[in-house]
């Protein structure tokens, strides 16, 4: 039997993995009190009272994840790269506005609900740069941007504690269609 079927919202044509990624200035972090690891996770919370985190959501392979060996043979330096896919006003803003800065990072994989946590005073945090902005890899316009920390004997922990994250703006209605069509 045939029916008319619309064009598909392309979310329903992604099975990809997802993530989301949780960044929150080094000023936020409580770094006096910063937590120990406990077999390789942080269990407690890492940013000051009333601080909370912002969010990029994306899939899996605009993510990558690595440490790459330090001078020292005992630590290493996090690095992660992340496509911000799309080309708006806001993720031009984003961008400008935060290069350069030092951001404590929760890596969540949407997959299992685990997470990762890397930019800790140790390594002074997670600095952003953006490497490319337009076209990338696979012809679609975005935002490469990359995070690198400074080296640390645990460069990258598990991360298994509640943290706050800012809400989202509700979102703006969108306006009339001028065109009218019969």
């Amino acid at each position: 039997m045939l029916f008319n079927l619309p064009k598909q919202d392309k979310n329903s044509k992604d099975l990809s993995l997802k993530y989301r990624v949780y960044l929150a200035p080094m000023t936020s972090v409580d770094v006096d009190n910063y937590p120990k690891p406990e077999k390789a996770t942080i269990k407690q919370k890492v940013l000051k009272a009333d601080e909370k985190y912002n969010y990029l959501d994306g899939d899996a392979r605009t993510l990558v994840m690595n440490v790459e060996p330090g001078e020292n043979q005992f630590k290493g330096a996090p690095k992660v790269t992340i496509i911000i896919e799309g080309l708006t006003p806001d993720s031009l803003e984003y961008v400008y506005a935060n290069a350069g800065e030092d951001f404590n990072m929760i890596v969540e994989r949407c997959s299992d609900g685990r997470k990762f946590i890397m930019g800790d005073p140790c390594s002074g945090g997670m600095r952003m740069q953006y490497t490319s902005i337009g076209v990338l890899e696979g012809g679609n316009a975005g935002i490469c941007v990359e995070f690198t920390g400074g080296q640390c004997n645990q460069p990258v922990l598990f991360y298994d504690a509640e943290f706050d994250v800012v809400a989202d703006e509700a979102p703006v209605a969108p306006a009339k269609a001028a065109v009218q069509t019969s």
